[in-house]
């Protein structure tokens, strides 16, 4: 069984600079009682990822929540949304995730299987990430 974990990360600054550590929020899906998850895992290598890189914010969330209850009732058959790191195509039949740095005419990477998910798995992921964003941040 995995469970999917919503944190703070820090990234610490280069030694010998006087940058300041960077704390940012992120998510993973890991096997029960793991301390570490899988980067294979294509939940994680697909929307852990998208959701780190891509939906920083409670507004865009709220954005995607919105198109994506439009496609559940059928008054949308589609949607895109272009991020940073992926580009992802939704429909009530599914979603799909591909990398931002893959032209379309690489399509040996493009649309790939394992990166296709469940409308309604992705918006249950969706919703608790955006909860997350939305709680004040404790250190």
């Amino acid at each position: 069984m995995r469970d999917f974990h919503c944190l703070y990360r820090q990234q610490l600054p280069v030694p010998g600079s006087h940058a300041e550590a960077v704390t940012y929020p992120a998510c993973e899906w890991r096997v029960a009682g793991e301390v570490a998850a899988d980067a294979a895992c294509p939940l994680n290598r697909y929307v852990c990822s998208w959701l780190t890189s891509d939906m920083t914010e409670v507004s865009r969330c709220d954005e995607v929540l919105h198109a994506m209850a439009a496609l559940s009732t059928g008054t949308r058959q589609e949607w895109f949304a272009d991020g940073d790191a992926f580009n992802v195509d939704f429909h009530a039949s599914g979603v799909q995730f591909n990398p931002s740095n893959i032209a379309p005419e690489d399509t040996a990477y493009w649309n790939q299987p394992d990166a296709q998910f469940s409308l309604a798995e992705v918006e249950a992921l969706l919703r608790v990430w955006r909860d997350f964003l939305a709680q004040p941040v404790k250190h």
